[in-house]
């Protein structure tokens, strides 16, 4: 066995636990008994000393400074690079921080619970900045070690694409454009007659709607499953995903959007490269990408008007919806309906990304000032007031509304916007690559979508970032005009 080899088979068992630990967060949001919470963080403490274990065991042997380059292909030098990146994350961060951090990111996600059932920031307050400043500790310490500044370190752990600037040049340019055209948007949708549904689905209806284009897409249901929790994710990992989904009678397609949402993720990680599974070459390539396949699926396919062509025909022949309120014309103006309001997950796709806007310029100023951190119902507030010209009037409806910075999660917001970019510029070259594809979508002929996302971006798993791979599909770089084109081509023609 080589010394690479040797590697590999460490960060096979790495990922193995990492395999545990996903299943274990899911059955924390979904299945686990309220008061069970103390003995999962000791659960999820041992398994992280194990990991921590690992990676003092290759840095006895020196593992990483005896592989022998010569002998490795270009995918097992890039694996190489990226084993390493994981590496030093564990072996430079102590055991102590990677516990307490595990220990207060569960401690805080309950808090928060228990906080947004009574609509409370300051019932989380304490837990929420104790968290934050172990993640800063954390990046501090990454931040001496790769030369990055501190909120970059955090960016590239969910993403190595994009560093601060580059995020903040593209959400400046959307920011300007959407506010720019707002008011043309505003008045197109003024001009059209949308009619209230004269019935519902109920959360049956919904489920049955959702699985069977979940079925349409190539979701595997033999591998995976769909519960329900406070907030929609999809966990778990290639060969078990585990979606999660919220039902709403009075709104009941944001159960539909949401779920088609986290099938894009899940269709990614069934996709990635069944060889490479327990490599880090074969993950996922970053949160960006997985984001991108998500919002692929959820805005460019599932909100066209072809597919809701399709959709009026599956609502008539399942549910018997046959008034004018459920044909296709009025199902897409519904479905595409423009609304300023406070909540991000309940956002059209005009506003959604000015939420995120607001969660990244959130960010940077929390981790340019520490000081912040002691006011972010302020912060949030007046950031949001900024950019919405709304007044928040409550917690939920503010800094309490999304898990994940509460779970620990800074850096990760900024994948959305970008992940809605890529997913834009995908369209556009799957529209060249597949000329019929307005007509597949019409037909409900959906797998063949799938298959093409397969083939040009889950088969290379974590090989390429963001704009490598781009480059190989579309020739070009992620440009924010394939976003904004969409933007108008939807809201404007």
């Amino acid at each position: 066995m080589t010394i690479y080899q040797e590697l590999t088979n460490h960060f096979k068992q790495l990922s193995v636990y990492d395999e545990i630990l996903s299943i274990l967060q899911w059955d924390t949001a979904t299945m686990m008994p309220l008061n069970s919470r103390t003995s999962r963080i000791t659960q999820i403490n041992l398994i992280t000393k194990r990991k921590k274990e690992i990676f003092k065991l290759i840095d006895k042997f020196g593992l990483f400074n005896k592989v022998d380059f010569s002998k490795l292909n270009n995918d097992e030098l890039k694996n190489f690079e990226l084993m390493k990146k994981k590496f030093d994350v564990y072996s430079n961060i102590p055991s102590e921080l990677l516990v307490k951090l595990q220990k207060l990111s569960y401690e805080c996600e309950g808090k928060w619970r228990e906080a947004k059932e009574k609509n409370n920031y300051k019932i989380v307050k304490k837990e929420f900045i104790n968290l934050y400043k172990a993640i800063r500790e954390k990046s501090k310490i990454l931040s001496d070690l790769w030369n990055l500044d501190e909120y970059d370190v955090l960016l590239s752990l969910y993403d190595r694409s994009f560093n601060c600037k580059e995020i903040s040049e593209f959400a400046n340019d959307v920011e300007s454009f959407i506010i720019k055209k707002y008011d043309d948007f505003i008045s197109r949708q003024n001009k059209k007659k949308i009619l209230e549904f004269d019935s519902f689905l109920n959360e049956n209806q919904q489920f049955q709607l959702s699985k069977y284009v979940m079925n349409k897409l190539g979701f595997n249901f033999k591998k995976g499953r769909v519960d329900t929790s406070l907030h929609p994710f999809c966990g778990g990992y290639a060969d078990d995903v585990r979606i999660t989904t919220k039902f709403n009678k009075q709104n009941f397609f944001s159960s539909f959007d949401a779920l088609m949402h986290e099938t894009g993720h899940a269709l990614y990680e069934f996709g990635l490269p069944k060889k490479l599974k327990h490599q880090q070459i074969g993950k996922s390539g970053g949160m960006s990408l997985h984001e991108s396949q998500s919002l692929f699926i959820e805005m460019q396919i599932v909100k066209t008007e072809e597919f809701n062509q399709f959709l009026e025909r599956l609502l008539k022949k399942k549910f018997k919806k046959t008034s004018l309120a459920w044909k296709t014309q009025n199902l897409y103006l519904e479905r595409s309906k423009i609304k300023k309001g406070f909540i991000r997950i309940e956002a059209d796709e005009v506003h959604y990304p000015l939420h995120i806007i607001h969660r990244f310029n959130t960010e940077k100023k929390l981790f340019n000032d520490e000081k912040l951190i002691d006011y972010l119902p302020d912060v949030w507030n007046s950031e949001f007031k900024r950019i919405f010209d709304l007044e928040i009037n409550s917690d939920n409806n503010g800094c309490l509304q999304d898990i994940h910075w509460y779970s620990g999660d800074f850096g990760y917001f900024p994948t959305y916007l970008i992940g809605a970019m890529i997913a834009a510029q995908l369209k556009s070259t799957i529209n060249k690559d597949i000329p019929n594809i307005n007509n597949l979508i019409k037909s409900g002929n959906l797998k063949v979508i799938t298959k093409w996302l397969n083939k040009n971006i889950h088969v290379f798993g974590n090989k390429f970032s963001v704009n490598e791979l781009l480059l190989k599909i579309s020739g070009q770089k992620l440009k924010s005009h394939f976003y904004k084109n969409h933007l108008e081509n939807r809201y404007l023609n």
